[in-house]
């Protein structure tokens, strides 16, 4: 039966978690996190149990009966929207003064709360972590590449972690930008700078192995890359000057020998090579600016970055 969130008083704290395939733990990171706000935080909140379309017959079964304890509320999408659009979602329905997001492997401990609310007073708290549990020599070899890129291309000077802490006003703002592929990291830099990073443990999956696919982590990247920034853009700029500089240079120096009466072979082979390479330059140039037109296109026809099918949960802890 579909139920509605309740409307007395919102609570002090929303928990944000997208959900995909969870399975059985998933329980168990429900009750962690409702003994960190009842024992230790002692304030008022509401868990957020946002499914991307799980396929897991396990988690599909587990979510109704989640949504029946207290301050627990579970929002299914239409379909798969991907990480960033769960949190999306997530906080489209969040009503708290703080808002907590939080991975549902269990790499982030629920129990590392508390050290970002103690401070609260700042836009954005993000865990950060000294040894990382990764599972596989791709996941570190990409979350390394993502941290590069979120230092050099977003201006951060620490990665982010699941583990963040958000006040109301940045959850707002976020929102509020019209994005149907939205970046998260991306989203904060346009929102605020007033950012914080507290350590924090980081434990083993609780599922083995990563379920981030090459095609799931290269979809948040091409994000970023294409979605959020121009950095491609400005790549290929700089590809351009270069190829025209050495254009002009090779031009000056043909027209050099000419006037000077050097003699001057003919060469097809080196002909070729440069009307490969510069021909290849402009097709990988081209196919570039399509990535771009298609985010553009994809912002005009008013494509959402997730679509809510049904919330149940049960009434906010008082």
């Amino acid at each position: 039966m579909k139920k509605t969130m309740s409307t007395h008083i919102a609570p002090t704290y929303s928990v944000i978690v997208p959900v995909y395939n969870s399975g059985a733990r998933l329980r168990e990171l429900v009750e962690r996190l409702a003994a960190v706000f009842t024992k230790d935080i002692k304030s008022s909140y509401e868990i957020l149990l946002v499914d991307d379309s799980s396929t897991n017959l396990k988690t599909k079964e587990l979510l109704p009966k989640l949504a029946e304890m207290p301050c627990v509320l579970v929002i299914s999408l239409t379909r798969n929207f991907g990480k960033p659009g769960a949190v999306m979602a997530g906080m489209s329905q969040a009503r708290g003064n703080w808002v907590v997001t939080i991975d549902d492997d269990l790499q982030q401990l629920p129990e590392d709360i508390p050290k970002l609310i103690a401070f609260k007073q700042h836009d954005l708290v993000t865990a950060k972590h000294k040894n990382k549990h990764h599972t596989g020599p791709f996941r570190f070899i990409s979350s390394g590449i993502k941290g590069w890129f979120d230092r050099n291309i977003l201006g951060y000077k620490t990665p982010f972690s699941p583990l963040k802490l958000f006040r109301r006003p940045v959850v707002d703002g976020m929102l509020s930008i019209k994005t149907n592929r939205p970046f998260i990291p991306a989203l904060i830099r346009q929102v605020t700078d007033d950012i914080v990073a507290v350590e924090t443990a980081h434990a083993k999956t609780a599922y083995g192995k990563s379920r981030y696919t090459f095609k799931r982590r290269w979809s948040q990247f091409s994000n970023l890359l294409y979605g959020n920034s121009a950095f491609m853009m400005r790549v290929f700029a700089w590809v351009g000057f270069v190829f025209a500089s050495l254009a002009f240079l090779l031009a000056a120096i043909i027209l050099w020998r000419k006037l000077f009466g050097h003699p001057i072979q003919p060469g097809w082979a080196s002909l070729m090579v440069t009307m490969l390479l510069v021909g290849g330059a402009n097709l990988f140039a081209i196919g570039i600016s399509g990535q771009y037109f298609i985010r553009i296109l994809d912002i005009s026809s008013n494509k959402p970055a997730y679509i809510i099918r049904d919330i149940m949960g049960a009434e906010t802890l008082e």
